[in-house]
């Protein structure tokens, strides 16, 4: 079904000036909420760019930009020779309904500041609470859908300098954990039956992010440079529309960092397979080999959806994560993520912060010297007191993964917890049904706990041997 010139620019798009960012995502981002409500069905075709630019005086090359930014983020579809036209979108038009209050709370939120407010029933500051230390840097009632402007910026920042990913505050919207962002965002995308593929072994979460979506988890291999780019190629090549979730920076829980060549060919493939790339960074800038920090995917190309953490350089009490969206989809995310959850804890965001702001280049050349001289115990001790195991030193990350040489670890992770020591066993990890054998290892520790688990995890392994040599 067509719409008129006059359609689009006086009811499909009205309002796109009062949106915030520059033009073109102005207007993408109002093109997507009327396709998100439904006011522009499936297969509705926009008006060409020249004369849409005309009618809302703009440049041809900002609606250009515009639907170019649809275009990645699967709002539209271009047609050669035909036009422009929306696309079918059921994972996102199968998700929750905002709730009212999330809806009022970004109204409120979006106003220029300067209304009486009293919409929301929830004290307006703090005055009213005992002066306590941990509060002080908080004001107003606390609820940030997106998160307080301080965080975005600081993670923007973080982002951009620390992690080598181009970030505006307004890109940023801010979760409780990668594995939060990886729920919003499975939400916005993944549909009942639509492939998502992962190298494998793979973040333990991810399954559970995709619990109830529908989704079907496919495993590809994983090697020292990262997921196998071939193994992909050949997977999306019979897929529609896959989804390729990726750690660029460290695989969980293998440690391997994507190589920049791996990851040049990893974004050709998304972009001539219609595949939607979602890279994880909860573990970007934590290199344990010296050599050049890789360059997110994200920095690449404005397509790739971005999820990350402060758990894993930080602390993983903070509940701090974040996504990185398409302008397109970021409405989309941001009302998802306040359906569920209005907004994320304001003191912890304060402590971030505080954080943020606090930590340097010096702080963080310790930090990874320590990391660096954990893994190097863990991976001597375990080739002294467990030979048997096969152990690949991880290039970045929090993680060292072992591989046994049985079927399963699943029986000696529960032994060796009746010795004292806790570990992930393969299953956890994998999305294949090739690693069950392996167990993964954190490396954060003190060198007096992790040569303790050790020796526990020694003794549990002789055990282990001895019932399997006594069975018949």
């Amino acid at each position: 079904m067509d719409q008129d010139l006059a359609w689009w620019v006086r009811i499909a798009v009205d309002g796109w000036r009062q949106r915030p960012g520059p033009r073109y995502r102005r207007l993408a981002a109002a093109v997507t909420e009327a396709v998100d409500s439904g006011l522009a069905a499936p297969g509705a075709r926009l008006p060409a760019e020249r004369p849409l630019a005309e009618a809302l005086g703009l440049s041809r090359g900002t609606v250009v930009r515009c639907y170019e930014e649809l275009v990645a983020a699967g709002v539209v579809a271009r047609r050669v020779g035909a036009g422009t036209f929306v696309r079918g979108r059921p994972a996102w038009t199968q998700t929750p309904g905002e709730s009212a209050a999330s809806a009022l709370l970004r109204r409120r939120i979006a106003e220029d500041g300067h209304a009486i407010d009293l919409s929301l029933s929830v004290p307006a500051g703090l005055e009213h609470l005992p002066d306590l230390p941990g509060l002080r840097g908080l004001r107003g009632h606390g609820l940030h859908p997106a998160g307080t402007p301080e965080l975005r910026a600081a993670l923007a920042e973080h982002l951009t300098h620390r992690l080598a990913l181009p970030t505006t505050a307004e890109q940023v919207i801010v979760t409780s954990g990668a594995q939060h962002a990886l729920t919003v965002l499975a939400a916005a995308v993944v549909s009942p039956g639509r492939a998502v593929l992962t190298g494998c072994p793979t973040y333990a979460g991810l399954a559970g992010a995709l619990a109830g979506r529908g989704g079907r988890l496919l495993g590809v291999p994983v090697d020292p440079l990262g997921v196998e780019v071939n193994a992909v190629r050949r997977a999306t090549a019979q897929l529609p529309a896959p989804i390729i979730y990726v750690d660029s920076a460290a695989s969980s829980p293998t440690g391997a960092v994507l190589s920049r060549a791996r990851g040049e060919a990893l974004l050709h493939v998304a972009r001539r397979n219609d595949a939607l790339l979602v890279e994880d960074l909860a573990q970007a800038g934590l290199p344990l080999d010296s050599g050049e920090v890789p360059i997110p995917l994200a920095a690449q190309d404005d397509s790739v959806i971005a999820v990350g953490s402060l758990s894993k350089m930080f602390w993983a009490g903070l509940r701090i994560g974040w996504i990185r969206a398409p302008a397109a989809l970021h409405g989309h995310l941001l009302r998802l993520r306040s359906a569920h959850d209005l907004a994320p804890s304001a003191p912890s965001q304060l402590l971030a912060v505080q954080l943020l702001r606090a930590v340097d280049g010096a702080w963080l050349a310790d930090l990874l010297a320590v990391l660096r001289d954990r893994r190097s115990l863990v991976v001597d001790l375990l080739a002294r007191h467990l030979p048997a195991w096969r152990v690949t030193p991880p290039a970045a990350g929090l993680s060292v993964w072992a591989e046994l040489p049985v079927r399963e670890a699943e029986t000696y992770a529960h032994l060796a917890a009746r010795y004292g020591v806790i570990v992930a066993p393969g299953g956890t990890s994998c999305a294949c049904g090739g690693h069950r054998h392996g167990v993964r290892l954190s490396l954060a520790a003190s060198r007096q706990t992790l040569q303790s688990a050790v020796d526990g995890l020694a003794a549990a392994w002789q055990h282990h041997a001895e019932q399997l040599a006594a069975s018949p």
